[in-house]
């Protein structure tokens, strides 16, 4: 099993080899996101975020897993991929909006309305709880691409990967939340390269949980044979 930084290392090169398709990928994500950060009022970019931006986001991944396969990319596969996972990916993203929600909401209350002791503790427990939801769901969204599964099945895998792999899993996950601060700094790296580069990185992070099984899988049929 690869550790954080080989994983990060390898990645790396494989951004390198297929840069034009996580430009690609990259671009068509973003078409999805500037409408709700520049064009639309709030509210409204509120509702179209909450329909988009995660099938978007797991159309990309699906992209990206097509590439890694050594397949050619095919015009239009975005979309389709969009329209294939949508639904399943829009069930999953009200999950993880709710988990934002609920914290958001949280704070807003301590700062707006009751700036309490008690309201203060509440709202970082509440946000430590949300937070270690999110990581568990890491591997939810690559579940959905590399196993063509439901998204209850997808989320309940993605919690057995976590208890299986918690430091593991914990480390990718603040290396995501790394990745994305960095890259914002950088607005036109962000809308160019931000999906296509994490797609690349937790596809790998979660093939190497895969191939983690397999190495145990080996080295339990040789106990085996030993025994006999």
């Amino acid at each position: 099993m690869l550790s954080i930084s080989k994983l990060l290392k390898k990645t790396g090169h494989q951004i390198f080899l297929n840069i034009l398709t996580v430009l690609g990928v990259s671009i068509c994500w973003s078409l999805f996101i500037v409408p709700a950060i520049f064009l639309l009022p709030v509210q409204w970019a509120i509702v179209f975020l909450i329909l988009t931006f995660i099938p978007s986001t797991t159309a990309a991944y699906a992209v990206m897993h097509h590439v890694l396969e050594g397949k050619k990319y095919k015009f239009g596969m975005f979309l389709k991929s969009f329209l294939r996972y949508y639904r399943r990916a829009f069930l999953l993203g009200l999950v993880y909006g709710l988990a934002v929600l609920i914290p958001l909401s949280e704070w807003w209350y301590y700062l707006t309305i009751n700036h309490s002791y008690f309201i203060f503790i509440f709202s970082v427990f509440q946000t430590y709880l949300c937070l270690t939801f999110l990581a568990t769901q890491v591997y939810a969204i690559p579940m959905l691409v590399l196993k063509d599964c439901k998204m209850l099945a997808a989320m309940n895998q993605s919690i057995k990967e976590f208890m299986g792999h918690t430091w593991y899993t914990i480390g990718l996950f603040i290396q995501i939340l790394c990745i994305t601060v960095l890259i914002s700094f950088t607005v036109i790296g962000f809308f160019l390269l931000f999906i296509g580069m994490l797609a690349v990185f937790v596809l790998n992070a979660t093939r190497n949980l895969e191939l983690d099984k397999k190495k145990e899988t080996l080295i339990e049929k040789s106990r085996i044979e030993q025994t006999v």
